[in-house]
């Protein structure tokens, strides 16, 4: 860790343990390419305080944020406990807030960490520094948490030792569960994790502007942009996916405060510019192309789906990002889909969906005008998993 971030980087993001890899891609999507920020953890993101508050106020994925905040690997717990009241001492101006302090882990226990320990003791010194303690509904929470990683070789353990992150909490919780598929007037088991609808139209439009799905069906994605402040186009070739939307998008409304409303059409998602000619272009392209439960070793679905990609190139502004989800083989999970030499290891033939080889894929997409600019892959059972593909338009 320089000693730059440490000094620029002074509020931390929590992802939730929900699917830690698309809460990467959509934080970094949120974040401004000229702030300085690091994952130090599979979950946790060091960043500036404008960052972490556009990621509470748009993330579905979010545990808690903490600011202001800092870092240190971990040594012993005693050191510890000196570290954190002195920065409390340089960092919090005690004008008679009550205060809490509350510690945690995240991942495998660490050496030496004990929670009610580092609490009673940082509480205490707090207390004697004439702070006064609530347990109950605190004024200000002390967040101090330990950091380790599940799984990791012993090698890999000496490169990515423990760490101790503590902090004011600042947000909790995001409130995504309000809106699961089945608390919405329109309902079809097909309908995405709102949760993950809300990742990938982050991803899209990570600026707001102008977000088109065109395969909305129960509106999902639609839903969730719209929360969020874009402006919403959707379509579907199906009149009664149609009709769903439009009353998941007037219930979530009624629910919730949202500033956006949607724009929702039957029509096909390969004729795209004479559908949307009088709102076209648009920022970002968020959406799940219909597909069966292997659709992974077939090749049902592909060619809806670069027509798709190429019809979203004709509406799309110069530098649109698109989101899409494909279906995948469980047995490709985690694989490092962009490296330099894909195709010559030994298990990169398990990489493929709708029965086409990645290397394959990445051509057509390419060919279709769009750059790949991350992959996530996403279990979902023993015969599914899916691949959240994050794509920018190629220059023309």
């Amino acid at each position: 860790m320089s000693e730059n971030l440490a000094k620029n980087a002074d509020a931390i993001v929590i992802a939730s343990g929900w699917q830690p890899s698309i809460a990467r891609a959509e934080f970094s999507a949120l974040i401004d390419s000229s702030n300085i920020s690091q994952f130090i953890h599979e979950r946790v993101l060091i960043c500036d305080q404008e960052s972490a508050t556009k990621i509470a106020q748009r993330s579905a994925l979010i545990s808690e944020t903490l600011y202001p905040a800092n870092h240190s690997l971990y040594t012993d717990l005693e050191k510890h406990v000196e570290l954190v009241v002195s920065w409390c001492k340089e960092h919090l101006e005690n004008t008679g807030q009550t205060l809490a302090v509350r510690a945690n882990k995240i991942g495998k226990k660490v050496e030496g960490w004990s929670t009610r320990s580092i609490e009673q003791s940082i509480g205490g010194e707090m207390f004697r520094d004439g702070w006064k303690i609530d347990l109950t509904a605190p004024e200000i929470t002390l967040k101090i948490t330990a950091l380790n990683h599940n799984n990791l070789t012993h090698e890999e353990e000496l490169e990515n030792p423990p760490q101790i992150i503590w902090g004011v909490k600042s947000s909790g919780t995001s409130t995504w569960d309000e809106r699961t598929a089945p608390k919405r007037p329109y309902f079809k088991p097909i309908s995405l994790d709102p949760r993950l609808a809300r990742a990938m139209a982050n991803i899209a439009c990570p600026e707001e502007g102008k977000l088109l799905d065109p395969f909305c069906g129960t509106g999902g994605i639609l839903l969730e942009a719209a929360a969020i402040g874009s402006q919403v186009f959707g379509s579907d070739a199906d009149s009664r996916m149609v009709e769903g939307s439009r009353d998941n998008l007037k219930w979530a409304k009624e629910i919730q405060t949202m500033s956006q409303s949607a724009k929702i059409k039957r029509g096909l998602a390969t004729q795209l510019t004479s559908l949307w000619q009088e709102n076209m272009p648009f920022d970002g392209f968020a959406f799940d192309p219909p597909y069966g439960l292997n659709s992974w070793k077939s090749d049902d679905g592909w060619q809806l789906f670069i027509d798709a990609l190429s019809s979203c190139g004709e509406v799309a502004t110069e530098n649109a990002n698109l989101a899409a989800l494909l279906p995948w083989p469980p047995k490709a999970l985690g694989m490092d889909l962009l490296r330099d030499d894909f195709g010559q290891g030994e298990n990169d033939g398990l990489a493929q969906t709708f029965g086409k080889s990645w290397v394959e894929v990445v051509k057509e997409i390419n060919a279709a005008g769009w750059q790949i600019e991350s992959t996530t892959t996403i279990p979902v059972h023993k015969s599914l998993a899916r691949l959240l593909l994050v794509c920018q338009r190629m220059n023309q």
